[in-house]
């Protein structure tokens, strides 16, 4: 879900981590359709968590994001900033959103949404999943969203920006948790206030982005990879395993940083902490992290059609379905690295 690349190329980790974050939120997709297959149904005991992967990705962005804010908005403005974030979102979504429309109507002959959703949905207006027409854009959404915070936060002098951030923070926090105090129910139900204004998802980002402070100015927390790895690694244990308590950590977003949130940031630190070190991620998850953009957009319209492709094929034998399940996973993320190379790539070198 992640569209930016980190400030410096050699940040081989972050890349990967955006892989892993790409490939936790395939398989979380992939889980109701190797359902169909016994052996592979098992897998769901852990594929069902990948969602988290988001997570991971708001953490990500908030480090890359207040990098780049921080090193481009006092040289050049904030409109400089502000358009090339939303072009690299925008000009990413739209060549797939064309492919959905144009396969609905060419290919499966069947009809476009209603005209808001389409133009809620093109411009990503939509904070809620359910309302999307291509449902992971919901994220994209909220991106903008965290965008325009960091754009703002970095006008400041940068004295006080820190503060800000911290002081955002603690705002989003006491909304959240005062709401889920004085009205459980409600805020179960979706019903929080401000929900999506004062969102808890919001955290992961600027806690993402209070670890890109803390990196530059090589804090000893990423020199530590005794004690900062370790650690980090029983946080996002716990993170995980309070979120598999209840379906509610997922749903309530207060609820959802404070455990699957934690296990973001914590991943964001496992990663910056081995930047540190002399050893590199496997080449080919950072190949993968790099076209993660592409592969978080165009999965879940490439699992609906291998549904297609699987009814028109007659699998109906055990081996044949173990077969394709096997192969689908591995296909969905080639033909999203092709996408990258030849129309992602080409788009935003041709116009960032």
């Amino acid at each position: 879900m992640s569209t930016d690349t980190p400030v410096k190329t050699d940040l081989h980790w972050i890349q990967a981590l955006r892989g892993i974050a790409a490939l936790m939120v395939l398989f979380f997709h992939m889980h109701p359709h190797w359902d169909l297959v016994p052996l592979l149904s098992y897998t769901s005991a852990l594929t069902r968590w990948g969602f988290s992967g988001v997570d991971i990705f708001f953490a990500l962005s908030g480090f890359v994001v207040y990098r780049s804010a921080q090193r481009s908005i006092p040289v050049r403005g904030i409109w400089p900033f502000v358009k090339k974030r939303l072009l690299r979102i925008y000009l990413g979504y739209w060549p797939v959103l064309l492919l959905i429309a144009l396969t609905t109507v060419f290919v499966y002959q069947g009809s476009l949404p209603p005209l808001r959703k389409m133009v809620f949905s093109t411009l990503l207006l939509y904070p809620n999943i359910w309302d999307n027409w291509l449902p992971p854009a919901w994220s994209l959404t909220m991106e903008i969203y965290f965008y325009m915070w960091i754009a703002l936060i970095a006008l400041l002098p940068q004295r006080h920006q820190i503060k800000a951030i911290v002081g955002l923070m603690v705002l989003i926090g006491a909304w959240g948790v005062g709401w889920l105090i004085a009205d459980k129910p409600g805020v179960f139900s979706g019903q929080q206030p401000l929900r999506y204004w004062l969102t808890g998802l919001g955290l992961e980002f600027l806690a993402g982005a209070l670890m890109a402070h803390v990196y530059e100015r090589k804090g000893a927390m990423f020199q530590s990879v005794g004690v900062t790895v370790p650690v980090s690694i029983l946080l996002m244990a716990a993170g995980v395993g309070i979120g598999m308590t209840s379906p509610y950590f997922d749903r309530v977003e207060i609820m959802r940083a404070a455990s699957f949130g934690v296990m973001g940031i914590s991943a964001l630190v496992v990663g910056l902490t081995l930047e540190r070190t002399r050893h590199k991620p496997p080449a080919w998850l950072v190949v993968v992290g790099n076209a993660s953009y592409s592969l978080y957009l165009l999965h879940t319209f490439l699992l609906d059609a291998s549904g297609k492709i699987r009814g028109y094929l007659g699998l109906t034998s055990h081996t044949a379905l173990l077969c394709f399940m096997l192969a689908l996973p591995v296909m969905i993320v080639l033909l999203s690295l092709l996408w990258y190379r030849w129309v992602e790539k080409p788009i935003m070198k041709a116009v960032l």
